[in-house]
């Protein structure tokens, strides 16, 4: 069993506990349901059969006492009224028992008819008695029918209520009976159970045991495998073998081990052979290299091809450096005879330039002091222009002053004109008042007198504002072009000012710039003369390659190629 559970598949045997589990669950569902089933049916029967059957004795027993009473009450009372009342709780009691037994009949089972027929036969005998003695309570034979109350009802009445208690102690016992074996069942269903229950936990974990060490052995030995081989160590063994998923992969595992021992071997052999020089070294092994592996070996072949053609190469190179060499040495003669010859010629076009450039510095002086003198030129002219456009301003000033007293003068000889109309007025107005108005009469003359003078005065000095107005004008006119003249000589001023900046500043920059060539030439110079010694140096370190270029040959020598060999 043990065997054919390891060799089963995890899903399986996962299946397998399941299955268990489950055959345990359904055992003891099944047997819960049927005997769950069973005691219902007990408690049915004691619910609908035994216990209706008791309620019903007992409610027939009932019945029948006050049927007892009722007879006695009916005999006893005294009115007609009461003895109808009795009477009719008599019927109703009667049809109350009849109902009864017929309810119970309908209830009983073939074992318990004998009690129903016998409790039937009793109430039927006592039924007659008591028809009897309701009738002769009607004939009026009152003592007769106390009588029979007393004496043949008592014993009919002992035999209904016997009856009804064998009916009752029947089903009192009928239902005792089923609570016991209710109870026996139940405690037969607990034991079955938890026999069941104990079964399927023993058989649980029985395959729980084996399916968990089923799979935890192989699993702990894969990963104590994989923990060897992530630290290196591929001596290695697995042990487990099964059909089961983890089978196979301890298989695969083991597969896999082996190839990365021969591949690593293999590699090993790869980079000795190329260490010891040797590079026509190949895979003895390349079927084991699939998959992943694959680029691997192709990584290690295109290494040794690199190297190989590298070295073939390199050995190539070795020559034409040794005969390259030899060109070099003599060229760098050639090179530092050259450089001799231009650290002369050079030396000789830097003081020609240094002569240049302190010509160049003295313009550019001059031209700096030109331009300063340009600035106080350009500075008086602006000076002289601002104050000709303060004379013009006064000028028009005058003119508009003048203006002014042309208006006065004007009022001057309207006042006159009137006065002298008034002065004529007033003479005429004297001749009319003759001599009364000969004192008058004076007084306007010398008005009229004074108006004259005043208007003579007037337009002579009219005539002098005229004439200084169009000297104003004139002088506003010479004024006017004098401005002109200096704004033309201001802006030709500024002009060659600007000119002479731009001189200014083409000198530095000329200076400066030759000042950089000087220098460009001393480094120049300084230069040559380290080409020249450089030079010198190429010629002794190309002897010295050439000596190199042979000793890397020779070195190139000691490998083995797959295109020739070197020694």
């Amino acid at each position: 069993m043990k065997k054919v559970i390891q060799n089963l598949k995890i899903s399986q045997k996962l299946y397998v506990l399941v299955g268990v589990a489950l055959i345990g669950m359904l055992l003891i569902g099944g047997m819960s349901f049927n005997l769950m089933g069973r005691l219902n049916d007990k408690a049915s029967d004691i619910s609908t059969s035994w216990m209706p059957s008791i309620d019903t004795a007992r409610e027939m027993d009932t019945t029948i006492s006050n049927i007892r009473l009722n007879e006695l009450g009916y005999l006893t009372a005294i009115s007609s009224e009461g003895k109808e009342s009795s009477l009719q709780y008599l019927q109703k009691e009667k049809e109350e028992m009849s109902a009864l037994l017929a309810e119970y009949g309908e209830m009983i089972d073939e074992e318990e008819r004998s009690y129903y027929e016998a409790a039937q036969k009793a109430w039927s005998e006592y039924d007659q008695a008591d028809e009897k003695l309701i009738a002769l309570a009607k004939q009026g034979r009152t003592e007769q029918a106390r009588s029979i109350l007393e004496g043949e009802c008592v014993g009919l009445y002992n035999a209904v209520t016997s009856s009804f208690s064998d009916i009752i102690e029947y089903n009192t016992e009928g239902s005792d009976t089923e609570t016991q074996e209710s109870f026996s069942l139940y405690r037969t269903a607990l034991i079955a159970q938890a026999a069941i229950m104990a079964a399927t936990i023993i058989i649980g974990v029985y395959f729980s045991f084996i399916i968990i060490r089923g799979i935890k052995f192989p699993i702990f030995e894969i990963e104590r495998a994989a923990s060897r081989m992530a630290q290196g160590d591929l001596d290695i063994d697995i042990s487990y073998t099964s059909r089961d998923e983890l089978g196979v992969l301890s298989t695969q595992v083991r597969e896999l081990i082996r190839k990365l021992q021969v591949i690593i071997d293999d590699e090993n052999k790869f980079l000795a052979k190329m260490a010891s020089g040797d590079f026509t070294i190949d895979s003895v092994c390349a079927e084991e290299y699939t998959g992943g592996f694959r680029p691997l070996l192709e990584s290690f072949r295109a290494i040794s091809e690199k190297l190989n053609d590298t070295l073939l190469q390199i050995s190539n190179s070795s020559e034409q450096v040794a005969s390259g060499s030899e060109q070099v040495s003599s060229g760098a003669q050639a090179l530092s005879q050259g450089a001799t010859e231009q650290a002369s010629s050079v030396e000789e076009l830097a003081a020609t330039v240094t002569e240049i450039s302190n010509r160049v510095k003295q313009n550019a002086e001059h031209a700096r002091k030109a331009n300063s003198m340009a600035d106080t030129v350009s500075d008086e002219m602006n000076t002289s222009n601002q104050k000709m456009q303060d004379m013009i301003q006064a000028m028009n000033d005058i003119s508009h002053c003048s203006d002014e007293i042309g208006k006065i003068i004007k009022t001057i000889e309207d006042i006159a004109f009137q006065t002298n109309i008034l002065a004529l007025n007033a003479a005429v107005e004297a001749a009319r008042a003759g001599d009364a108005g000969k004192g008058f009469a004076v007084v306007a003359d010398e008005v009229r007198n004074l108006a004259s003078k005043s208007a003579e005065a007037s337009h002579s000095t009219a005539s002098l504002i005229e004439n200084s107005l169009r000297a104003v004008n004139s002088g506003t006119q010479i004024a006017d072009e004098t401005a002109r003249s200096l704004i033309q000589a201001v802006e030709g001023v500024n002009a060659m000012h600007g000119i002479i900046g731009q001189i200014s500043e083409a000198s530095s920059t000329q200076a400066d710039a030759i000042s950089q060539i000087s220098m460009g030439i001393e480094q120049i110079s300084h230069v040559v003369q380290t080409n020249s010694a450089t030079a010198q140096e190429s010629a002794a370190a190309s002897e010295e390659l050439s000596g190199q270029s042979q000793l890397m040959k020779s070195l190139v020598g000691r490998f083995r190629l797959k295109h020739g060999t070197y020694r």
